[in-house]
């Protein structure tokens, strides 16, 4: 049974995903505020991939298609959590090196110039990072192509009137498994997609929700072995009950203290940032986009099954005693816990130096009837946007879709084996999840609005989980109801600004 699943997923995600190439692992850091991008073309003596030679999906982008002498001006976040943009140099660092490469590609393909400049954008200062997006179309000549920023100052941008549709040019490729399905069934506005994200940014990958687990646990508690986990997940049945069910009688009291502290061992740990996934993991949306291209409350925030979520949630993380929601990275890095809810940038920031095996899931559905698995992502990835005061506007479209076409091809294969370390080529059962993972990333439209939705995106439900109230839930619906739909109004007005 197995290997006949493995086989059907097999199959489906070469039709769906076409995943990603061979790379090898590591990773760098950036520090830079001001840079120009490698000049070079790859090491002549380096097999170079391309789409024909592999299984994966090819771009059309027109092999002769050329724009010589032409500076594209890249404005972008230079706090961003990890190494993204441009490399300086060929390091030996598989991320690096793949970003190096693929700078290099663009350069060499087109015959430009990428010329980047830094500047503070995170989530304390994105205003800042705005202001300088929206003078930069003042600047005539000077002006940024491109702006790259944390993900809440796409919507922002768009908004203000500054940022492009990027489905005007015909390059942009958004049917290819390099951009989300979900940029096209949930973020498209008044016809348009005005900021895009995927595998272009390391850090959407790093983002990514995901479910960890402890091999050695599972075989040490549950007699079981990864692969019945696995088989679950591969069969569409790791459903929110089978995650509850594992969990089950793993609580033990260890550290003597007769409470149940950091110090115990849980059958799943979930701090109360990391609620959100279970909600976009059960396919519900606090905000859709209707069909006249404007953002509407969805009826899925005080749905009965959004109250069932809540109820199954909350005697999970607050009456059950198998589960710990005050710390959860470093209680999985000590082996004290079987599951944890977190995002791949944990890996190589806290389970480098373990002694114990781990895998990843996708975040469970909310029940073996869902179409498919579905994720959030964190915040702190990049958004990349095309300026209405572009010089080069047609070049800055086709750096962007090569710039997703290559980072699809080797940096992303290059971010799992550094978070895994194994090769992603091996196709390993975690390299399975992992493209379930990534093939059902949700653009989530309220969470991008998420200032000007007063944190209104993901408060409402996180707060119930966190406060166990999911017996008083529905008794604020008209309250809220009232304040999201007062601001969707204003957001709406705003896109009139669109260009």
């Amino acid at each position: 049974m197995k290997n006949i699943s493995r086989i059907i997923v097999a199959i489906l995600i070469l039709a769906m995903t076409l995943p990603m190439v061979l790379s090898c692992a590591e990773t760098g850091s950036t520090g830079e505020t001001t840079a120009p991008a490698a000049t070079e073309a790859p090491d002549s003596g380096a097999a170079e991939t391309t789409a024909e030679e592999t299984l994966f999906a090819k771009s059309d982008i027109p092999e002769d298609l050329r724009f010589d002498g032409t500076t594209v001006k890249i404005l972008y976040w230079d706090d961003v959590p990890n190494l993204e943009f441009f490399a300086d140099a060929q390091t030996g660092e598989a991320v690096n090196d793949a970003i190096y490469r693929r700078n290099a590609k663009i350069q060499e393909q087109f015959g430009v110039e990428l010329e980047f400049t830094g500047t503070p954008g995170d989530n304390s200062d994105m205003g800042s990072f705005v202001n300088v997006c929206v003078n930069s179309t003042q600047a005539g000549a000077d002006a940024h192509d491109l702006f790259c920023g944390y993900s809440m100052t796409g919507a922002t941008l768009m908004t203000r009137g500054v940022t492009q549709n990027l489905t005007d040019y015909e390059i942009m490729e958004f049917d290819k498994p390099w951009w989300p399905k979900s940029l096209i069934s949930k973020a498209t506005i008044r016809d348009g997609i005005y900021f895009a994200s995927g595998d272009i940014s390391t850090n959407f990958i790093h983002m990514m929700y995901l479910v960890m687990f402890n091999k050695d646990m599972l075989t040490n508690i549950h007699n079981i072995g990864a692969d019945a986990l696995y088989e679950l997940a591969y069969n569409g049945e790791w459903t929110l009950d089978k995650f509850i069910e594992f969990t089950d009688s793993v609580y033990l009291e260890q550290d003597g203290d007769n409470v149940a502290s950091e110090g115990d061992r849980y059958g799943a740990v979930v701090t109360n940032v990391h609620f959100d996934p279970f909600y976009a993991g059960s396919g519900l949306t606090t905000v859709d986009v209707n069909s006249d291209g404007d953002l509407v409350l969805s009826p899925d925030l005080f749905s009965q099954k959004t109250v069932d979520l809540l109820e199954k949630l909350c005697n999970l993380l607050h009456v059950s005693g198998n589960a710990y929601i005050k710390k959860s990275e470093p209680i999985f890095a000590a082996g004290n816990a079987l599951l944890i809810v977190d995002r791949p940038y944990i890996i190589t920031r806290s389970l480098t130096d373990i002694d114990f095996n781990f895998g990843i899931l996708p975040i469970p559905k909310y029940d073996k009837d869902q179409d498919h698995y579905r994720t959030c992502l964190g915040f702190g990835y990049t958004m990349y946007m095309l300026s209405t005061a572009a010089n080069n506007p047609e070049a800055a479209a086709a750096t962007i879709e090569l710039m997703a076409y290559q980072s699809y091809l080797n940096v992303t294969p290059a971010l799992f084996e550094e978070s895994m370390k194994m090769r992603y080529a091996d196709q390993s059962d975690d390299s399975f999840m992992f493209d379930l993972i990534r093939d059902g990333v949700e653009i989530d439209i309220a969470r991008l609005f998420t200032t000007q939705l007063d944190k209104m995106s993901y408060s409402i439900f996180r707060n119930a989980v966190n406060g166990n109230t999911a017996g008083s839930y529905i008794s604020q619906q008209k309250a809220f109801e009232k304040n999201l739909n007062r601001k969707i109004t204003d957001i709406n007005a705003g896109f009139d600004n669109l260009k």
